[in-house]
């Protein structure tokens, strides 16, 4: 019944919306529309937007976004005082599906007051998780570039190769820190090209051995001295920036790191919560 009802709501917000005739956002009274002899509030749409997921919120202060939740809001209303007109109230099947909520709700709250507020980790905590378990956060060494590519491929003849590779000492020539962006626009065939041939940062791995040898051994800011070649061709890199083989540090991991031990912990605080629990109920 439940599943039918969502998708009832789904269905209805498709077709219905708030005459924005009706919405008044600078009445005194606060509200913004009247829904048969329910009023929505200001203060009642704040309280819907507040509960919102982060990525929603950014979403309602949009003057869509906003009609959007008043639409929902509006339906929802609707839908209340129809079902109570109906006598919705006095079935059976709605009493048994209230008694059900009313236990979830009960279960959900004391769940969070006894484990999901009651159970903490203190920065100590963390940081002794994270000394132990430090080469879990061990980065490697990264190299951010560029680079401009004169294809070549098997189906070419030796002459056209040559003419690639002659195309390509050109254009080292001529390239600097400066220019590398406009120039690999214009004369790069692969297809970073649109992006000035940016590769963005990249482990020693991530690259084919000819060009990861280039790139990290190359100078931070300075275009690779040779030109490259790899099985995609002739390369002319910019080593923009290096980072060096070390650690993230704990303010970094520190975010991911205190959701993965308090998931855990929780888990096993609300293991033994539940042992005891059963042993005080549970009669023989």
């Amino acid at each position: 019944m439940k599943k039918i009802g969502i998708l009832l709501l789904i269905a209805t917000l498709a077709f219905v919306g708030c005459d924005k005739k009706g919405v008044n956002t600078k009445d005194d009274s606060n509200v913004i529309v009247v829904v048969g002899d329910e009023k929505i509030t200001e203060n009642e749409l704040q309280e819907k937007i507040d509960k919102l997921p982060p990525q929603y919120k950014e979403y309602s202060q949009t003057e869509q976004g906003r009609q959007t939740l008043i639409d929902e809001m509006v339906v929802r209303k609707i839908l209340k005082q129809e079902a109570i007109k109906n006598g919705i109230e006095d079935t059976e099947a709605y009493k048994k599906d209230l008694e059900g909520a009313k236990e979830d709700l009960l279960i959900n709250h004391i769940v969070n007051q006894k484990i999901v507020e009651g159970v903490k980790l203190s920065d100590s905590e963390l940081k002794a998780e994270y000394e132990k378990n430090k080469e879990r956060f061990k980065t490697e060494e990264q190299v951010k570039a560029a680079h401009i590519l004169i294809m070549v491929s098997d189906e070419m003849t030796e002459k056209e190769k040559a003419e690639a590779y002659k195309k390509a000492k050109k254009i080292l020539s001529e390239v600097t820190p400066e220019n590398f962006n406009e120039m690999a626009k214009k004369y790069s065939e692969g297809p970073t090209a649109p992006n000035g041939g940016e590769l963005g940062w990249f482990n020693k791995s991530t690259m084919v051995k000819e060009f990861a040898d280039a790139a990290f051994t190359g100078v931070p800011e300075k275009i690779y001295g040779s030109v490259v070649k790899t099985q995609f061709g002739y390369h002319i890199i910019f080593v923009e920036d290096k980072k060096e083989a070390g650690y993230l540090t704990f303010e970094e991991v520190k975010p991911s790191l205190e959701k993965e031990l308090l998931n855990k912990k929780r888990a096993e605080e609300y293991k033994k919560w539940i042992e005891k629990l059963k042993k005080e109920y549970l009669k023989k």
